[in-house]
């Protein structure tokens, strides 16, 4: 997903900038997916996840003003981060989010019953430790898309071919008509701009 912005979506989050509802949705929609599936649920309870998660961040901008499947572009949310770090209160909603799914599809199982909670949900070390891995890995991939919208696309494909995808130096060099020196000053170029980028996105 490419960010039109000076900022991307994360910098903006961090910063306090306001974010549309469209440009979150798609930039999260994916992790959260992937913590559905961690969880083991089923198709139409990670839409439901999905949906429950986005309407809880977008509470104050939505609840009651648009049916939930015609929600408007500029929509937008705005975090403080005097509140702390992002990546924190956006994995404390989507556990909230989860286990009311999961008890709901326990329907025997009391809302209130904490102590049954270890027999559906993983143990909060496990889940911290998952989220904190599975977070980095989206702050990498939204990196990614920074680089390649900041260099040159000759200079991007090096990268990806020879740091990425772990091809042969000449191989790269000979496909993309470029000298193998050129090559490495690619992967160096870019490996010291992603640095700058993933610094810029992390949580303060």
């Amino acid at each position: 997903m490419a960010f039109t912005t000076r900022k991307s979506l994360l910098a903006k989050v961090h910063s306090g900038d306001a974010c549309s509802w469209d440009d979150f949705y798609k930039a999260y929609k994916p992790l959260i997916l992937l913590k559905g599936d961690d969880l083991g649920l089923k198709q139409d309870e990670k839409q439901e996840l999905i949906q429950n998660v986005m309407f809880e961040v977008f509470a104050k901008d939505i609840t009651g003003k648009f049916v939930q499947d015609k929600i408007p572009d500029d929509v937008v949310f705005t975090y403080d981060p005097s509140k702390g770090r992002f990546r924190h209160y956006l994995r404390k909603v989507v556990k909230f989010q989860a286990i009311k799914i999961l008890k709901k599809r326990r329907n025997n199982v009391s809302l209130n019953a904490d102590d049954d909670m270890e027999n559906f949900f993983p143990a909060d070390d496990v889940w911290n430790a998952s989220w904190d891995e599975e977070w980095h890995r989206h702050v990498l991939n939204q990196a990614m898309v920074e680089l390649k919208n900041r260099v040159q696309p000759e200079t991007f494909a090096a990268f990806e071919m020879y740091a990425v995808q772990n091809r042969n130096v000449q191989e790269v060099a000979e496909f993309l008509n470029l000298s193998v020196s050129s090559v490495y000053t690619a992967k160096s170029r870019c490996v010291s701009a992603l640095r700058e980028i993933i610094k810029d996105l992390e949580d303060k």
